[in-house]
């Protein structure tokens, strides 16, 4: 059995609406916060993170008994092969944003990515639900993006009005990024990156820095979104990242625009700064 793109979406939204009827309703309590232990990303795994991923891989497990074969990449439970000889490849982060959830931040969400191969080059389709307001953001591959079932696309600014940035290693990351954020008229740290990208796509952002490099299963279904809606995303020098396989490890740097000149712009700023103080 092979699933259509579309079949797909229609699978990870049934997990958004199972995922929505229960995360919402544990994070920025006491419980969200109680530590598992830690995940195979490297990360520490809280309570609501399992929670969120044991809705995730229940509902994969039961496509996989329906005879689609797939590798599972996760943030936590790590690869699990459901058929080794397929090509399909699905990357879960199952709390983008769980530092936000834990606490209560009305800002986390869910990104899961359909692969029909092994890197990012390869992405077939991609899910995004922001579990703190229920809104659902897809890409399929050549066909475009949506927010709520609603076409999204890039806004056409030619000024970094609203740049976002995230930086989880704030002490050693975020001197690159600084000229940037200065040149902005308005900045924002909003702690989810796929998240982040998917509103990008629908208008809401204009550029966004990920100074500390990141899991492909962080960014990747974010990545297909904003890419559909028009958007473009590179590595830190403005190289291309579609190359970079679907795995745990971190990988690069990023940084996404709603188009190519205020990329080239920003990159542009970055470059300089590290010639002026290499």
């Amino acid at each position: 059995m092979h699933p259509s793109p579309y079949q797909w979406i229609e699978v990870l939204r049934g997990i958004g609406k199972n995922l929505l009827e229960r995360v919402p309703q544990i994070a920025g309590s006491a419980d969200a916060s109680i530590k598992i232990g830690r995940g195979a990303g490297g990360d520490q795994t809280f309570l609501i993170d399992e929670v969120a991923e044991k809705i995730v891989i229940e509902a994969l497990d039961k496509v996989a008994g329906e005879g689609v074969g797939f590798t599972l990449i996760s943030e936590e439970c790590g690869i699990r092969q459901y058929a080794p000889e397929s090509n399909i490849h699905i990357l879960v982060d199952p709390l983008d944003g769980s530092n936000n959830a834990k606490r209560g931040v009305p800002y986390y969400a869910t990104s899961i990515a359909v692969l029909d191969g092994n890197k990012l080059e390869n992405l077939l389709a991609g899910y995004v639900v922001d579990l703190s307001s229920g809104k659902e953001y897809w890409a399929i591959r050549g066909e475009g993006a949506w927010g709520n079932g609603k076409r999204i696309e890039c806004r056409g600014s030619e000024g970094s009005e609203m740049v976002a940035f995230e930086a989880s290693a704030p002490a050693k990351d975020i001197d690159k990024i600084l000229p940037v954020l200065k040149s902005a008229r308005k900045i924002r740290c909003l702690g989810a990156i796929a998240l982040d990208l998917a509103i990008m796509a629908n208008g809401a952002i204009d550029l966004l820095l990920v100074a500390t490099p990141s899991r492909s299963f962080d960014f990747a279904a974010g990545m297909l979104i904003l890419k559909e809606a028009g958007g473009i995303i590179t590595d830190m020098d403005g190289g291309d990242i579609t190359g970079i396989n679907a795995g745990l490890e971190r990988t690069v740097p990023l940084i996404a625009a709603t188009n190519n000149s205020l990329l080239t712009k920003a990159i542009k700023i970055i470059r300089d700064n590290q010639a002026v103080n290499p």
